[in-house]
């Protein structure tokens, strides 16, 4: 009676589960790690500088998108929601990252005010703290939509974080996520060449997409002008400043030399051997995967 009582409870048991399903368990997030560069360079996903998300802005003229569509080469495509970033926002964001790099994905990044500035090659006057600050609150309001047409990130460059009052250093959080978009492409740039180019944006904007280029084919001005987020309406204006631009990477030693012809430029970077090295090995590294 009483295996005839077991076995009964046994099947009402199992008819009281029926339909049920096991709870799912929580998704576990890949962990990446970002790339190893050099500490005399700065770097990101390449989506990042095939693109207009940090434009070439005159001091003031910052608007704000809801959803906008920012120019970018064909092999990305950008969605914008927030107040525009600049080259000074890029300066700040690459350094974040850099004190990231060779870190797990999901890793705080801890600095102070101070350090930061420092890097940055700021003064540390109470003005550039209050600097500072603002850029931090700008990456993290944001929302950026990116995808590499394989790959789709959401979500701000920063998640936040927070800042002791009294010592002024921060802890800030990138989303682990967005390493996914480090591991497909990733990019890096020559920072002592771009603190040489400070105070014009255009050519920070332009090295910085250059710098993923190992030879560039000839590129039509209209490109480059999106590239920078170049807004003038007069086409001879827009020309001239993407000739300045040139003259000062040039000036820098970035390019070797250009070439104008017509309504194109073409270029020729002083890549060092290792540095050649690295762009080709990524360039086969994407063939391949595009081969797939």
């Amino acid at each position: 009676m009483e295996k005839l009582n077991i076995a009964l409870q046994q099947s009402i048991d199992r008819f009281a589960n029926l339909g049920k399903t096991a709870p799912p368990q929580p998704h576990k997030a890949e962990v990446i790690h970002l790339p190893t560069w050099a500490d005399t360079r700065r770097a990101t996903a390449s989506a990042v500088f095939r693109s207009a998300l940090f434009p070439a802005l005159a001091r003031g003229r910052r608007q704000y998108f809801e959803h906008e569509k920012i120019f970018s080469t064909r092999s990305v495509e950008i969605f914008f929601t927030g107040k525009q970033f600049d080259q000074s926002d890029l300066d700040v964001y690459l350094e974040i990252l850099h004190l990231l790099k060779d870190q797990p994905s999901g890793t705080d990044c801890t600095f102070t005010a101070y350090g930061l500035l420092k890097a940055l090659g700021r003064s540390t006057g109470y003005r550039n703290y209050l600097w500072l600050h603002s850029v931090l609150i700008r990456l993290t309001a944001c929302a950026v939509d990116i995808t590499d047409h394989r790959i789709r990130y959401f979500g701000s460059l920063l998640e936040g974080g927070a800042k002791d009052e009294i010592t002024k250093s921060y802890t800030i959080r990138v989303n682990p996520e967005f390493a996914a978009l480090f591991k497909r492409a990733w990019s890096s740039l020559d920072r002592e060449q771009r603190n040489l180019l400070r105070g014009t944006p255009t050519a920070q904007a332009l090295h910085a997409y250059y710098s993923g280029h190992a030879a560039p084919g000839a590129h039509e001005f209209a490109t480059l002008a999106g590239i920078a987020g170049l807004t003038d309406k007069n086409p001879r204006k827009v020309r001239l400043k993407i000739k300045a631009a040139h003259e000062q990477m040039k000036a820098t030693g970035f390019l070797k030399s250009y070439e104008v012809t017509g309504d194109t430029i073409r270029t020729q970077i002083n890549h060092t051997p290792s540095q050649n090295r690295h762009l080709a090995a990524k360039i086969i590294k994407e063939r391949k995967r595009r081969g797939k």
